[in-house]
This record gives structure tokens, C-alpha cells and sequence, in this order.
């Protein structure tokens, strides 16, 4: 009996993770991320699938804020991992699989930050205990990009 329930848990979140590898460092980061997907995939399956399809690689990194690092990867900051919010790893998560579905565009980055934080902001609010400053930290920096791009543009 235990030897099929080990199996079928492996097998369970082979299956859910086994597409993206996931940095196993320390303070449970890795568990972290993997109950992220697992909300994920849970709310949003649409979302889902482009991380899964975008997505085959997060790691962390001590810098300021989280981003891509190439074509496949995500680079979750020491910042966010410490966050006491769960939701704050998965917005991570969906905000940057939005930029690793779009790169190598000829988007504006400007224009690409908006829509990232516009698509984020989709997925916060379908999450019944989403804290009010992950919303407003989305509505601030679309603001704040989409004036960036206006003025770029304005000046063409």
C-alpha cells in the first residue's frame, strides 16, 4: 500500500512539475514555487498553460526584483521568495510568463510592461484572498508604463 501511494505521488507531481525545473535551494523555495503552480493551475487554466508551454526553468537570484533571464527561464528574487504572500510568488510567476510568451517581440518594452501587469492584474482578481497591495502595485506600474509609452510615442 505504501509502495502505491509513494508511486502515485510521484508520478502526480512529476506530471505537474516535471515541465519546469525548479532551483531546489534552501528555506523551502522550491515548495513554494511548486504550491504557486498548484494556485495556478487551480484558478486560472488558461494561465497555466502558458507557463507550462513558455516556462521550462525557474531559478532565484539575490537581485531587487524578479525577471527572465533568457527565452525559458524565470529569476525569482530573494525579495519576493521572502514575501510572507504566496499570491506575491504567483503573481511573479504569471507576470513573467506573460514576458516569455512575448520574447524576442518587436513590442515596446514600455507597451510589454503594461500588458504584463494588465495580464497579472486578470489573474489577482480572480483570487478570492488576494491582497490589496499586489492589485495596486499592478494598477500603479500600468500607469506608469503606459505614460512612458505615451510619451515615447508622442515625441515620434
Amino acid at each position: 500500500m505504501k509502495t502505491n501511494l509513494l508511486l502515485f505521488f510521484l508520478l502526480f507531481f512529476n506530471n505537474l512539475f516535471g515541465q519546469i525545473k525548479i532551483e531546489d535551494l534552501g528555506d523551502n523555495w522550491k515548495q513554494k514555487v511548486e504550491s504557486s503552480i498548484l494556485l495556478i493551475k487551480e484558478t486560472d487554466k488558461s494561465k497555466y498553460d502558458t507557463l507550462i508551454k513558455y516556462c521550462k526553468h525557474i531559478t532565484f537570484w539575490n537581485g531587487d526584483f524578479s525577471t527572465t533571464e533568457d527565452s525559458i527561464s524565470i529569476m525569482i528574487s530573494q525579495t519576493d521568495m521572502n514575501s510572507k504572500s504566496i499570491n506575491n510568488i504567483v503573481s511573479v510567476l504569471i507576470h513573467e510568463s506573460y514576458h516569455l510568451k512575448k520574447y524576442k517581440s518587436d513590442m515596446d518594452a514600455d507597451l510589454e510592461e503594461y500588458e504584463a501587469y494588465q495580464y497579472e492584474l486578470e489573474f489577482l482578481r480572480k483570487l478570492d484572498n488576494c491582497e490589496y497591495w499586489l492589485r495596486s502595485n499592478c494598477i500603479k506600474m500600468m500607469v506608469f508604463h503606459l505614460e512612458r509609452y505615451k510619451e515615447k510615442h508622442f515625441l515620434k
